[in-house]
């Protein structure tokens, strides 16, 4: 029988699931700040999960869109998400031991600029970046993804505003995200964060994203796209705020014991 707390995180694998369906991404952040305010799992066990998540769920995408990959744009932001990768996954483990308040407040401030990312809707480009914008961007990407699984809103933000279809850059994103992925997994594999209870719970977790993906992409017409971001947006904005305000309380905190308040 499935314990409170991973029935509670399959309901928020479902939810991401259908976040990611309307808006292209965004569902390891949905999951893992919500786990996080929950206090179901530790940040590094659900980036775990997401990770053989996001696996999944990615080779499935990416079978009927890996032609229209843009292969320039995919090797730059791959060469350099890879140094990014092992930063990440280097201060996750860090910060999980010595300070995680702080990295809670990372978590809160990533929240918040996903949601201002899935809010606007800037004009793209008029010419394509340059190799060093693409650099900056993969490194972005790269440190987030290896920090908490989600570093598709830095790459989607890149991807999105260049002068290219819009099939092209969701091609490319999943692309680039599945290589993220599989770099990440790998790594967390070799540190052996990738425990029992990880794999039964992505075990359970992948029928569920399959079907909520394969359900939401039917029915997308009956959604409002603009309502369902302003209602994430101001969800993960109260989310982000309140880790963000939590954690320097904490820290507060800690400062006092120390200096013996």
């Amino acid at each position: 029988m499935l314990e409170f707390n991973t029935i509670l995180f399959l309901l928020l694998v479902t939810l991401g699931a259908f976040i990611q369906t309307l808006t292209g991404f965004a569902m390891g952040v949905v999951i893992i700040v919500g786990a996080t305010l929950l206090d179901l799992q530790a940040i590094a066990l659900s980036a775990a999960i997401i990770s053989l998540i996001s696996l999944v769920n990615t080779m499935v995408a990416m079978r009927k869109n890996y032609k229209h990959v843009d292969t320039d744009y995919f090797r730059w932001l791959c060469f350099w998400l890879m140094p990014g990768l092992v930063a990440g996954v280097a201060l996750l483990a860090y910060l999980s031991k010595n300070h995680y308040d702080i990295l809670c407040m990372l978590l809160g401030a990533l929240v918040i600029a996903a949601g201002i990312l899935l809010i606007r809707k800037p004009p793209p480009y008029r010419e394509r970046s340059t190799q060093a914008q693409a650099a900056s961007f993969g490194l972005l990407g790269g440190v987030f993804g290896g920090l908490f699984s989600a570093g598709g809103s830095a790459f989607g933000y890149f991807l999105y505003r260049q002068p290219i279809e819009v099939s092209v850059a969701r091609a490319t994103l999943l692309a680039v995200l599945l290589i993220s992925t599989v770099i990440r997994t790998i790594m967390i594999s070799l540190e052996g964060q990738i425990t029992t209870e990880v794999l039964l719970t992505a075990l359970i977790a992948f029928p569920i994203v399959v079907v909520v993906t394969e359900v939401t992409g039917r029915y997308l017409s009956f959604f409002s796209d603009v309502v369902v971001r302003k209602i994430v947006v101001a969800l993960m904005m109260i989310a982000g705020l309140f880790l963000l305000f939590n954690s320097i309380v904490i820290s507060i905190k800690e400062l006092k014991t120390v200096a013996g308040v």
